[in-house]
C-alpha cells in the first residue's frame, strides 16, 4: 500500500541513481508500527532490482537482537563469523582475484528477488574468496567490519549494490557497528544503504544505532498516517466500495484506525465484501462505538489489530492482555502491576498503541477487538491473569460489580475477600433485575466457600433467586435449609426470606418452625420486633389460617408513614381487609406505590403489589388499573419470571373486576404457565381462581371445569387465595346447576372470613353467592337476610361491592321496587368501572321494565346491556339478552334431511332480527312470547317469520326446527 508515498518513493529512486554513479548514500525510513515502512522498502528494492542492481536484504528481529552479527550474517551468509552454521563454510583460497563481468558466475543469475532476505550467494562467495577466507570474528569486530567492507567493495565493482535492513532498531550491536563502519566509507562506492526503523520501546537503543541513523549524510524520510483524503482515494481505487461509500464512512474509518494503513486496508477489505454471501459481511462483527451502519468490522480487522500489537513486542502483548481484562478500570498503576511492566513503559506503549489506531487511551476502540485480544490469551495464563486482575481491583477499592466478572470468568478462588465480593455483586445484579447473572454469581460463591456456615448463607440467597426464576420448582431449596436454620447455622437476617419461601409453597409446618425460631433468645439482640411484626402482617394478609396456629403471639409495633415501606404496605392491606375502604389505609398504600426507594425490583415490586391489592380490595379499580399498567411497564427483559407471573396474576384480578374477561384469562394463563408445578402455591391458586371465575362469566363452563380437576391441598384453605378459589368454584357450580355444592363453598368461604376477621365485601362477596343459591332453592328468607347483611357491610366507599349488593337486593324485592334499587346499583357500578356487573344490572333492569310493561325502556336497556356484555366477552349474558345461534348443517343434527340442509344454506342470508325471531320460534316460543322477549310487537314477529319462511323455502315451524340445529348450551 503506497498511498501518499509516491513522492518519498521518487526521492529514494533519485538517491539510488545518485549512488549508482559512485556517490554512496544512506537513507532512513521512520514511522510508527504498520505505517507502511516495509512496503516502501520493498518497493525501493524492486525498482533497484529491476534496473540491474544487486540487492542484499536483512531483517532485524526482536528475538535475535542479542545474537552477535545476526543481521550481518543475513547480508553475507558466506562470511565466516565464528558461529556454527548449517551450511558448507566458504573454502579458503590462497590468492585473491578480482572477478570481472566475463567470468562472474553470477552474471546470468541476476539479482535476488526483493523481499527474499538473501543475496546472490555465488556473488557473495566470490566476494568472500577475495578476502582470503579469513575467520572474520576471531576476537576482533574491526576485522569483521573490514571483511564486510572488502566484500561490499568487490561487489560494487561488478554491480550497483543496494543493502536494505528492515526494523534496524532490532539489529544486534555488532552488526550495527559493522554497518556504521561501512556507512562511514561510502565514497566512491556504488552503494546505497536503506534502513527502516521504528521507536525502540522496551529497551533503550544502543548509542551505535543513533550514530548510524543520524549521521550528516543520512537522508531521513518519516512516514505519516493516512489522511481523510488518502483513505478516500484508497477506497475509490479499483472499486473498493462495492457497497458505496460516503464521507461519513471515510471519517469513521479514520476514527477507527487513526490512519494506520494496515488497519485501513483491513476495514476496506471487509467493506468491499459487504453483503456478498460467504464474504466478510457474513462473519460476526460489531457495529457500534461510533461505527456507522454498513461498516463491517470482523475477523480480518481484528487480526490486523492483533498483528499491530505483536509487532511492538511481548511487552505490548502483555499490556494488551491487561487492558482487555481491566477495561474501564485500567490505570497506569493497575496495568503496570497486572502486566509486570514498568509504569513509564506502560505509558509509552499506550501512547504508541493509540498512535497506530489500536487504542484510544487505555482502552480498545472496539469492544469486539477487546474480545479478540481476550481470546488470544493462552489458556494456561487466563485464569491466573483474571484472578490477579480481580485481586488488584479489589485492593484498589473497585466496586463488586467490577471485580466479580473477573472471578466469574476464571476457576473458583478460595480467599477470604472473594465470597463477600460475589455476594455483593449478586445483590447489585438483583437491584438491576438481572437474575440470570445473580444465579451465576451465587453458584460460583458456593464453590468459593471455605466452611459450612458460608455455604449455608449462600444457599439462602440462591433459594430466593431460584424462587424468582423457577417459582414452581423452588420448594426443595427452601426445605433443605430448615435443618441448618434450627441448628443455628443460618444468619438471622435470612430467616424471614426462608419462611416466606416456605409459606409460598404451603409448607406451613416448616414455616411456623422457622418463624418461631426468630423469637428465641439467640436473636434477642436482633431488631426482631419490626421483622416479627412484619411477619404477623404478612400472615394476616396472605395466610390468616396460619396466623391462628401460632403458639405464641408475635410482637407488634406502631406503623406510621415513616415506617419501612414493606411494613406500611402489609399494614394497609390488613387494615383494608379488616375494615373495608379505610381512607388512611388507602392513602398509605398509594404512598408505597409512589415511593422510589432504591431496592431490588423483586423486593419493591412485592411491596408495591401488596399496596396494589389494597386498592383492589378497596374497590379503587380505575386507580388499580393505572398502577398495573405502570408496574407492568417497569418489567424489563431481565425481570425474573416469578416477578412477571405475580404481576400478571394481580393484573388479571384487576381485569376480571373491571369486566375485561378475555384479558383476565390471557394474563392468568400466562401467570399459571410459570407458577404451576407439582406442588400448589398461593399465586398459582390465585391464577386458577381467576380463570375459573372469568370462564364462568364468559359462559365457557368446560374451560372452567378443566381448571378444577386437580386435587386441592387442605393447606390452601388457610390462605386468602383459598377464599378466591372457593368463591370461584362456587360461581361455577351455581352456573352449572350444582346449587347445593355451590352453597357449601360459599358458606365455607364466609365461615373462614368471619373467623379470620377479614369479612370485607370487596374480598369475595360470598353472601351474594349464597343468597342466589338460597333463592334458587326457594328459601327467600335466607336469601334476603344474607343480602341485607352484605349491604350493611358495603358502605359507600366500596362502590363495586355496594352496587352488587343492591343488585341482589332488587332480586328479593317486589317488581315495583326493583327499578329504583337497580338504578342506584347502576350508578355505583358505572362509577367503579366494573363493566361486567354493570351489564348484569342493566339486564336485570330491562327485565324489571318488561314486567312493569314499559317495553320501550326494556328494549333500550337490554340493547345497552348487550353492548356492554359483548365488550366484556360475556357471551352467556349476550345470549340471554338477544339469543342467536351459529347455524349448522342439518346433517350434523339428529333430525332433518336434504330439505333441512337446503334451509341451512339460506340461514346465513337472514338479518340479525330475523335470525333472533327464527331461533326463538324454533324453540317453540309463541309469537307473543317472542314479542315480549325481543321488545317488539306481535305484528313485527309475524312479518319477520314470513320473510324467514320465504328465504328458507319452508312453510311452517316444524320445517324450521328441522332446518336448524340448536345447541342447547346456547338456548335461552
Amino acid at each position: 500500500m503506497l498511498v501518499r508515498r509516491a513522492e518519498t518513493l521518487e526521492n529514494l529512486n533519485d538517491l539510488l541513481i545518485s549512488s549508482a554513479r559512485g556517490d554512496g548514500a544512506v537513507a532512513a525510513i521512520s514511522g510508527p508500527t504498520a505505517i507502511g515502512k516495509t512496503a516502501l522498502l520493498n518497493a525501493v528494492a524492486e525498482r533497484a532490482a529491476g534496473s540491474g542492481s544487486l540487492v542484499l536484504s536483512a531483517l532485524g528481529s526482536w528475538d535475535e537482537r542479542h545474537v552477535p552479527y545476526g543481521v550481518l550474517g543475513q547480508l553475507f551468509p558466506s562470511l565466516e563469523l565464528g558461529r556454527p552454521k548449517a551450511r558448507r563454510p566458504a573454502e579458503p583460497c590462497s590468492g585473491a582475484r578480482t572477478p570481472d563481468a566475463g567470468d562472474d558466475d553470477t552474471a546470468d543469475e541476476g539479482p535476488t528477488a526483493p523481499g527474499t532476505g538473501g543475496p546472490n550467494t555465488d556473488a557473495l562467495d566470490t566476494g568472500s574468496k577475495a578476502t582470503g577466507g579469513k575467520e572474520a570474528s576471531d576476537g576482533d569486530p574491526l576485522t569483521v567490519a573490514r571483511a564486510a567492507h572488502e566484500i561490499i567493495t568487490r561487489l560494487t565493482q561488478q554491480h550497483h549494490l543496494l543493502i536494505t535492513v528492515d526494523d534496524v532498531q532490532h539489529a544486534d550491536a555488532a552488526s550495527l557497528w559493522c554497518l556504521r563502519y561501512v556507512a562511514q566509507r561510502l565514497s566512491p562506492l556504488s552503494l546505497a544503504l536503506v534502513f527502516t526503523h521504528g521507536a525502540s520501546i522496551e529497551e533503550k537503543p544502543p548509542s551505535i544505532l543513533h550514530d548510524l541513523l543520524y549521521r550528516p549524510n543520512v537522508r531521513r524520510f518519516h512516514l505519516e498516517p493516512l489522511s481523510l483524503d488518502d483513505i478516500a482515494h484508497l477506497a475509490e481505487d479499483e472499486g473498493r466500495t462495492s457497497c458505496g461509500h460516503t464521507s461519513e464512512l471515510v471519517t469513521e474509518i479514520h476514527a477507527l484506525t487513526a490512519g494506520n494503513p494496515l488497519l485501513v486496508e483491513a476495514l476496506l477489505e471487509e467493506h468491499r465484501f459487504c453483503g456478498e454471501p460467504g464474504g466478510a459481511a457474513d462473519e460476526p462483527r460489531e457495529v457500534g462505538l461510533g461505527a456507522g451502519p454498513g461498516l463491517p468490522t470482523g475477523h480480518v480487522f481484528h487480526q490486523a489489530v492483533l498483528a499491530c500489537v505483536h509487532r511492538l513486542g511481548p511487552s505490548a502483548v502483555r499490556l494488551a492482555y491487561s487492558i482487555a481484562l481491566l477495561e474501564d478500570s485500567a490505570s497506569t498503576l493497575l496495568l503496570s502491576r497486572l502486566s509486570g511492566i514498568d509504569p513509564d513503559l506502560v505509558d509509552r506503549l499506550v501512547r504508541m498503541l493509540t498512535k497506530i489506531g489500536v487504542l484510544d487511551g487505555p482502552r480498545f476502540r472496539r469492544v469486539a477487538v477487546r474480545q479478540a485480544v481476550l481470546h488470544e490469551i493462552p489458556p494456561g495464563d487466563g485464569a491466573g491473569l483474571r484472578h490477579r486482575a480481580a485481586r488488584l481491583l479489589h485492593e484498589a477499592g473497585a466496586p463488586a460489580r467490577v471485580v466479580a466478572p473477573h472471578l466469574l470468568s476464571a476457576s473458583p478462588l478460595r480467599e477470604d475477600w472473594v465470597l463477600p465480593v460475589l455476594q455483593e455483586a449478586a445483590h447489585e445484579a438483583l437491584v438491576e433485575n438481572d437474575v440470570t447473572r445473580v444465579i451465576r454469581y451465587l453458584e460460583l460463591a458456593n464453590e468459593c466457600c471455605t466452611d459450612e456456615a458460608q455455604r449455608t448463607a449462600v444457599k439462602v440467597q440462591y433459594a430466593g433467586v431460584q424462587w424468582q426464576l423457577r417459582p414452581a420448582a423452588s420448594a426443595q431449596h427452601f426445605a433443605a435449609l430448615k435443618a441448618p436454620l434450627l441448628a443455628g447455622r443460618l444468619p438471622a437476617d435470612d430467616t424471614l426470606q426462608l419462611a416466606q419461601g416456605m409459606l409460598f409453597h404451603l409448607d406451613f409446618d416448616d414455616a411456623l418452625a422457622v418463624i418461631e425460631h426468630l423469637g428465641t433468645g439467640k436473636h434477642a439482640d436482633w431488631e426482631s420486633d419490626i421483622e416479627l411484626h412484619g411477619t404477623r402482617l404478612l400472615l394476616a394478609a396472605e395466610y390468616p389460617g396460619v396466623l391462628e396456629r401460632m403458639r405464641r403471639p408475635l410482637p407488634g409495633v406502631e406503623v406510621s408513614v415513616t415506617s419501612p415501606s414493606g411494613l406500611r404496605a402489609w399494614h394497609a392491606l390488613v387494615r383494608i381487609l379488616e375494615r373495608g375502604a379505610d381512607e388512611y389505609a388507602i392513602a398509605m398504600a398509594e404512598q408505597v406505590l409512589q415511593s422510589t426507594e432504591k431496592r431490588p425490583p423483586a423486593m419493591t415490586r412485592g411491596r408495591r403489589l401488596s399496596a396494589l391489592l389494597s386498592l383492589i380490595y378497596a374497590d379503587r379499580l380505575d386507580a388499580a388499573g393505572d398502577w398495573c399498567e405502570r408496574l407492568t411497564a417497569e418489567v424489563g427483559e431481565h425481570d425474573a419470571p416469578a416477578g412477571r407471573a405475580v404481576m400478571d396474576c394481580v393484573s388479571a384480578l384487576v381485569a376480571l373486576r373491571r369486566g375485561r374477561l378475555a384479558h383476565a384469562v390471557e394474563q392468568a394463563t400466562t401467570a399459571l404457565a410459570v407458577l404451576s408445578g407439582q406442588k400448589w402455591n398461593v399465586s398459582g391458586a390465585m391464577a386458577v381462581a381467576i380463570l375459573v371465575e372469568a370462564h364462568t362469566a364468559m359462559g365457557d363452563h368446560q374451560a372452567a371445569a378443566r381448571q378444577l380437576t386437580l386435587e386441592v391441598p387442605p393447606e390452601l384453605f388457610l390462605t386468602r387465595a383459598g377464599l378466591h378459589y372457593l368463591y370461584a368454584r362456587g360461581r361455577h357450580l351455581l352456573a352449572t346447576d350444582n346449587t347445593y355444592m355451590a352453597l357449601s363453598d360459599f358458606m365455607k368461604c364466609g365461615e373462614l372470613m368471619r373467623r379470620w376477621n377479614i369479612d370485607t365485601p370487596a374480598l369475595v362477596p360470598w353472601r351474594l353467592g349464597a343468597a342466589e343459591a338460597w333463592r334458587r332453592l326457594g328459601d327467600h328468607e335466607q336469601a334476603t337476610r344474607l343480602v341485607e347483611e352484605q349491604l350493611a357491610r358495603a358502605d359507600s366507599g366500596l362502590r363495586r361491592s355496594r352496587g352488587m349488593a343492591l343488585q341482589s337486593l332488587a332480586s328479593v324485592r317486589t317488581a315495583a321496587q326493583r327499578p329504583t334499587i337497580l338504578q342506584d346499583a347502576l350508578q355505583l357500578l358505572e362509577a367503579s368501572g366494573a363493566r361486567y356487573e354493570t351489564a348484569g344490572v342493566l339486564a336485570d333492569l330491562s327485565g324489571a321494565y318488561q314486567k312493569l310493561g314499559d317495553k320501550a325502556k326494556a328494549r333500550r336497556t337490554a340493547r345497552r346491556a348487550w353492548r356492554i356484555a359483548k365488550s366484556c366477552n360475556a357471551e352467556a349474558m349476550c345470549q340471554a339478552l338477544l339469543p342467536t345461534a351459529s347455524p349448522q348443517p342439518a346433517g350434523t343434527s339428529t333430525t332433518g334431511g336434504d330439505g333441512a340442509a337446503a334451509g341451512f344454506a339460506t340461514f346465513a342470508r337472514l338479518s340479525d332480527s330475523e335470525r333472533r325471531v327464527a331461533m326463538l320460534a324454533a324453540q317453540a316460543y309463541t309469537n307473543r312470547e317472542i314479542a315480549d322477549k325481543l321488545f317488539i310487537t306481535v305484528s313485527t314477529v309475524e312479518q319477520h317469520l314470513t320473510r324467514v319462511y320465504r328465504k328458507m323455502e319452508i312453510r311452517n315451524r316444524e320445517q324450521l326446527l328441522a332446518a336448524i340445529h340448536i345447541d342447547n348450551s346456547q338456548a335461552v
